[in-house]
């Protein structure tokens, strides 16, 4: 038995605020599905955040809902968890995913924790925050269990394993998870990760999208992004990495300002031979140069080729300052100031601002730091009458969306709690009928 095994499509993400790169999502997850049907795999996993959102828009969930078809046109099931991003954490509260359970998707939820696809045990549990990981310990202690009754067993899981996330970001330790399960169909880690644990091999398949540029880093350039089509026939499941092109390049490079003529150069050739705009990430460290001069030859140079660019600034003063921090190792406020506003905004764009404020203001740099924060507020930022319509326009969709889902979840909340019908090809189960 064959299957394949996806993870966190972010439907509906907008990175950037760039409509392209929305419309970028939704092709590679189309690209995605087309692989899978033409594998001709028996069923599909997917491990969570399916949305950027617990509200997505109706782009997002048209999306999902054509790929749905296509899989079912294709009599290939699907289950499916949800993540942090498409988790309402709240009790009693509905993931978006339930909006297509009518129409053929499994959902491994709460109260149906459990399917069988043949032989085959498929169970797991939703997103559970690290607050709560004694209740996730427990479930995982229920599910174990199981598994020992049935020839093959899946455990499907949207959490972050201390080996592969940064200290306090975790919910879990490796040590925590059980260990009898065939495969472990995991979500969270958007790096690509395979690796054999208990009787069998625990894989993140990673996002499908570079969600944030630190993505585009040398697990992506090494293992893509992509899915992962899983042969359970063997004693030891045997995982293939299947590759799906990326619509758009993404240029992440630092570049020593002795050499920036030269390859500013290269980087405006390489850039105009690709088919799509790509996005660009420059760091221009060393030497003593004025940011803002620097900036308008990179804007005039490649502006019009780019779709996104990102520089940043690192004079010799900067990177001192940096140098004596790293040797002291007294305090890293950098570091500090890095993990502090991605807590409260999650946001590549306000991340980079801020360290890039630091840099600059740390050795004296007002003038560069002032052209940062100019920059940043024109780029993001419309004036109020631009402002106020796009306001108008996002709380009318919002409204709309919002009683859409409420009228829909609430018609529905009663079948959730109901066995599938006797007419589907596997079985669910929850933890009351053991």
């Amino acid at each position: 038995m064959r299957f394949a095994h996806l993870s966190d499509s972010h439907l509906g993400a907008r990175q950037f605020g760039l409509l392209e790169r929305e419309t970028d999502f939704y092709d590679v997850f189309a690209k995605n599905i087309d692989k899978i049907i033409e594998k001709d795999v028996d069923f599909v996993i997917h491990s969570g955040d399916l949305f950027d959102n617990n509200r997505p828009s109706t782009e997002a969930l048209l999306a999902f809902q054509k790929a749905l078809l296509r899989l079912n046109e294709a009599k290939i099931p699907i289950y499916a968890i949800a993540g942090n991003h498409d988790s309402i954490l709240r009790k009693g509260a509905l993931p978006p995913q339930v909006l297509f359970k009518d129409i053929g998707l499994k959902l491994i939820s709460d109260n149906h924790p459990v399917y069988t696809e043949g032989p085959v045990l498929i169970c797991g549990v939703r997103y559970v925050p690290s607050s709560q990981s004694r209740a996730l310990k427990s479930a995982y202690d229920q599910l174990s269990k199981l598994a020992d009754k049935y020839l093959k067993s899946i455990l499907v899981s949207h959490q972050g394993i201390d080996k592969w996330m940064h200290e306090d970001t975790h919910e879990i330790e490796l040590s925590e998870m059980p260990q009898n399960f065939d495969y472990y169909a995991m979500g969270h880690v958007h790096n690509y990760v395979e690796e054999d644990f208990g009787k069998g091999k625990l894989v993140y398949p990673g996002s499908m999208e570079i969600w944030r540029t630190s993505e585009s880093n040398e697990n992506y350039r090494e293992h893509g992004k992509g899915f992962v089509v899983v042969d359970l026939s063997y004693d030891k499941p045997q995982v293939e990495r299947v590759k799906i092109d990326l619509p758009r390049e993404f240029y992440k490079e630092v570049i020593d300002y002795n050499k920036f003529d030269e390859r500013l150069k290269i980087i405006k050739e390489e850039i105009q031979s690709l088919d799509n705009k790509p996005m660009l990430d420059l760091t221009i460290a060393g030497g003593d140069f004025d940011s803002a001069e620097v900036y308008e030859v990179i804007k005039e140079s490649l502006g019009d080729s780019v779709l996104n660019l990102r520089p940043s600034f690192k004079p010799d003063k900067v990177l001192e300052e940096e140098r004596i921090i790293d040797e002291t190792k007294i305090l890293d406020p950098r570091t500090l100031l890095q993990k502090r506003v991605n807590e409260k905004y999650g946001n590549d764009e306000v991340n980079k601002l801020s360290v890039d404020l630091l840099d600059n203001l740390s050795v004296g740099r007002i003038g560069d730091a002032k052209f940062i924060s100019d920059r940043f507020y024109s780029q993001h930022y419309f004036n109020e009458e631009e402002s106020e319509e796009a306001d108008n326009v996002e709380i009318k969709e919002s409204d709309n969306l919002d009683d859409y889902l409420d009228n829909h979840l609430d018609n529905h909340s009663d079948d959730l709690t109901q066995e599938d019908s006797e007419n589907e090809s596997s079985k669910q189960m929850r933890f009351d009928d053991f």
